[in-house]
């Protein structure tokens, strides 16, 4: 059964414009509250740019995945009603499911995020821990032990809510062990490379497109579906950052970056649902 590519559109152009919106006012509350990288010498900006990146693409990626969670419960519960709309005034009703969301498409969501919930209230609760691990980290500069224990436990809570790496090894405490390491890797990966304009969030870009086209291909439309929620958040922020950066990602939008990509990177073995 393919899954219909027009709410992958719509799941980039949701989350793209979102960050596109929210961006502008997190930029205003970084320059309020001095959440900016100062200008250097090792630095080609001359004046503070704000740290907003990462908050925006969280506010891309969480508002529209809230909002769709709302649209499926709001369809299931009215379900009956609509049915009965539909006897009484076609018309009524097919308005009803273009207008939100195909019947069969609504199913399968529900379907899916019904058996994926701990996973992926995990995931989520993950990348806010992660989003306000690195704020701490550019606000207050955190030691590494401190910032390496942060991101052991965030990647740890991943692990135990259900997304593992398992190698074909049926091992649990490998399977925890190769995650944590996996996700760590990535995270710092993500952090060190943040020293352009547009490197970062581009390859992060790239990797969720490439992911969320792959997984489409085979049918995981849930995975597909968080893909294209991050490429579009990603995407959104792309022109503050490139060529010229009005907004920087900071620790905050690095470290979520890495998570997100860590975890798209795990999450085809959700399978078809």
């Amino acid at each position: 059964m393919t899954f219909p590519f027009n709410v992958y559109l719509l799941a980039v152009a949701g989350s793209l414009v979102t960050t596109v919106a929210s961006l502008p006012l997190w930029r205003k509350w970084c320059l309020r509250t001095g959440l900016v990288d100062a200008p250097g010498h090792r630095k080609i900006h001359d004046q503070p740019i704000p740290l907003a990146g990462g908050l925006a693409v969280m506010t891309g990626l969480l508002l529209p995945a809230v909002l769709a969670a709302f649209v499926l419960w709001l369809q299931g519960t009215n379900a009956n009603h609509h049915e009965a709309s539909f006897q009484l005034n076609p018309s009524f009703h097919l308005t009803i499911d273009v207008a939100v969301l195909n019947p069969n498409s609504a199913f399968l969501l529900k379907h899916g995020l019904g058996r994926r919930a701990l996973e992926l209230g995990g995931i989520f609760l993950g990348a806010l821990a992660m989003l306000w691990l690195g704020w701490l980290d550019d606000k207050h500069e955190l030691r590494p032990r401190a910032k390496f224990a942060g991101q052991f436990l965030i990647a740890a809570l991943v692990a135990a809510s259900g997304a593992r790496i398992t190698l074909f090894v049926p091992n649990l405490l490998f399977s925890y062990a190769i995650t944590i390491l996996w996700i760590l890797t990535l995270i710092n990966a993500f952090n060190f490379m943040d020293n352009m304009n547009g490197l970062c969030s581009g390859l992060g870009l790239i990797a969720a497109l490439l992911i969320g086209l792959i997984s489409a291909y085979h049918g995981q439309y849930l995975v597909a579906s968080l893909c294209f929620l991050t490429a579009g958040a990603v995407l959104g922020f792309l022109p503050y950052n490139f060529p010229r950066a009005t907004a920087f990602l900071g620790d905050c939008g690095s470290h979520l970056l890495g998570y997100l990509m860590a975890v798209l990177g795990i999450l085809p073995h959700f399978g078809p649902c």
